[in-house]
């Protein structure tokens, strides 16, 4: 049996992202650092053993990526300017960042084995696989008193909780997982694909309980709902204004309202508190700092601390504030960051209607809406969701790879 070698280190690449390797102990901070040198190791080895050939849409896929890395290098070096970071320091706070990398080798391997939805199904596999873990962990723990994967129960501290059980995270990769599910559902016709989805939304009602999560998972499953069978550019028009007019009853606390119904409580504590925080961090951004923003931070520097944390007596989090996080450390450049590649992800939604490839609208489009909300309380670009983006990339330009090459083949 031939060994697929990139596609085995990609495998163990997404594992990591994912947090499998938990169930093996350590700090959630080390995996990530080892996540971020497994990266750059396998770019460079995809470098130097030349598996990088020019494609059809690879284009777009260089232009993000060092745009993205240029972006993150000017804000970095103010960091270390204003705030006076070590090179330690500097690693630490941009490390994160360099995960765009592994868009580039993921992308190649799928369009030189030319089967999207093999990778996709891998891929799909993986994070099944780390919420059944993470089940089973808070299962024991919360029903049975039993600490199994102590690594992965405590991900996020001792203190990650609500209604008097612990939850555990759902992993970057879940917005990648939902609209994958339901695309393969529709082309295939199985089971196990209802089954999966059935399985992911009782995982964030009930273990990961985060409220942004699932509005997500409501408006990309309604959104592919409506476009099942054709996305033409009206029913996309529709879309978009379905999607502004959520995004709206979201801000007047509509989905609140829903999300109490289902017993996942929302307190005026919380909601007045992430008010708090958004004062305190706007505050920052006089005298045109919005422009460039402040840099990126970290608690792991002193002076990046007191920024992050605000006075001491009260303990705030830049996580609690969604796309504003990356507003406040990029300022106009997260236009760039988030903007152009949602731009992007819509013009080849329209391509793959000319094509009649409706089933690949449908899955980009599904991404599309999960990312525009979940955005909106949770940073896409933080580093508990970063991940997502190289994924979310390269399979959106072998979308786009395919595409041409269908346009191609009909010219001829």
């Amino acid at each position: 049996m031939k060994i697929r070698l990139y596609e085995s280190l990609i495998e163990v690449i997404i594992a990591l992202g994912v947090g499998i390797p938990l169930i093996l102990g350590g700090v959630l901070d080390t995996w990530r650092t080892i996540l971020t040198i497994a990266i750059v190791m396998l770019v460079l080895l995809y470098i130097i053993t030349h598996r990088i050939k020019k494609t059809y849409s690879d284009r777009f896929l260089w232009v993000y990526i060092l745009g993205t890395i240029c972006i993150v290098t000017f804000e970095l070096m103010k960091g270390k300017k204003l705030y006076a970071y070590s090179n330690y320091e500097t690693f630490y706070a941009g490390r994160q960042y360099l995960w765009i990398f592994f868009a580039i080798p993921l992308y190649y391997e799928i369009i030189k084995d030319k089967n999207f939805d093999r990778y996709l199904k891998k891929t799909v596999g993986i994070i099944i696989a780390s919420l059944s873990l993470r089940t089973i962990t808070w299962l024991c723990k919360n029903y049975l008193g039993i600490t199994i994967f102590n690594s992965l129960l405590y991900e996020y501290g001792i203190s990650w909780g609500r209604g008097g059980k612990l939850r555990i995270d759902a992993t970057a990769l879940i917005g990648v997982l939902i609209p994958a599910l339901y695309y393969l559902y529709k082309k295939y016709k199985k089971k196990r694909y209802v089954v999966a989805l059935m399985f992911v939304a009782a995982y964030l009602v009930f273990v990961s309980q985060t409220r942004s999560l699932i509005l997500g998972t409501i408006a990309c499953v309604i959104s592919m709902f409506f476009l099942e069978k054709r996305s033409s550019s009206k029913k996309l028009i529709v879309q978009l204004l379905l999607l502004a007019i959520f995004v709206i009853a979201v801000n007047m606390g509509f989905a609140d309202t829903i999300l109490n119904k289902m017993n996942i409580t929302i307190s005026d504590s919380s909601i007045g508190y992430r008010q708090y925080e958004f004062a305190y961090y706007s505050s920052l951004l006089f005298n045109g700092k919005w422009k460039t923003g402040l840099g990126i931070l970290t608690s792991m520097n002193a002076n990046g601390k007191i920024l992050m944390f605000g006075n001491l007596d009260t303990q705030m989090y830049l996580d609690d504030l969604g796309i504003f996080e990356c507003f406040l450390q990029f300022g106009l450049f997260s236009l760039f960051l988030y903007g152009v590649l949602l731009i992007y992800m819509i013009y080849v939604v329209i391509k793959c209607n000319r094509v009649k490839e409706y089933k690949y609208s449908l899955y980009l489009l599904g991404e599309f809406f999960y990312i525009v909300i979940v955005s909106i309380p949770l940073n896409s670009f933080g580093i508990q969701r970063i991940f997502m983006v190289p994924i979310v990339l390269a399979f959106t330009c072998a979308v786009h790879n395919n595409i041409l090459k269908i346009e191609k083949e009909k010219a001829i």
